[in-house]
């Protein structure tokens, strides 16, 4: 079952942007490990507060995304950064009102059909603000 995570890092006056630089460095490895399924990392507007969702297949890879290289390096990075050690949440979905608006939809994919009728998961292609 997905796991869907949130991390809140609150980082030390004016440096908000060094903790998204941070996480400009590790996102690619982020996004190559097994099981990851969204990675992306929000700044509050006029703070430096940083918001990471995250979504990954099982919470083996989730577990093995903790102890791994990437995450070694963002804790690195970020030592000096941050006011306190962040805080995180694991989340089980509460569907609510409309199914696609209701939930955290695996991010990037949608429905597509093949020229054989076949729907298969494509990139998605909408923008997102």
């Amino acid at each position: 079952m997905p796991v869907t995570v949130v991390a809140v890092l609150t980082a030390k006056p004016g440096l908000g942007a060094a903790v998204i630089e941070s996480f400009r460095e590790v996102s690619p490895l982020v996004h190559a490990e097994p099981g990851c399924e969204l990675y992306a990392a929000h700044l509050e507007q006029d703070g430096d507060t940083v918001v990471m969702v995250e979504r990954w297949a099982t919470r083996g890879d989730l577990d093995a995304h903790a102890g791994g290289a990437a995450l070694r390096r963002l804790n690195e990075l970020n030592q000096d950064l941050l006011q306190r050690p962040y805080d995180v949440w694991f989340l089980d979905p509460v569907p609510l009102g409309h199914p696609a608006k209701g939930t955290v939809e695996r991010h990037g994919m949608r429905a597509a059909s093949s020229s054989d009728g076949v729907t298969t998961g494509s990139p998605s292609t909408r923008s997102s603000s």
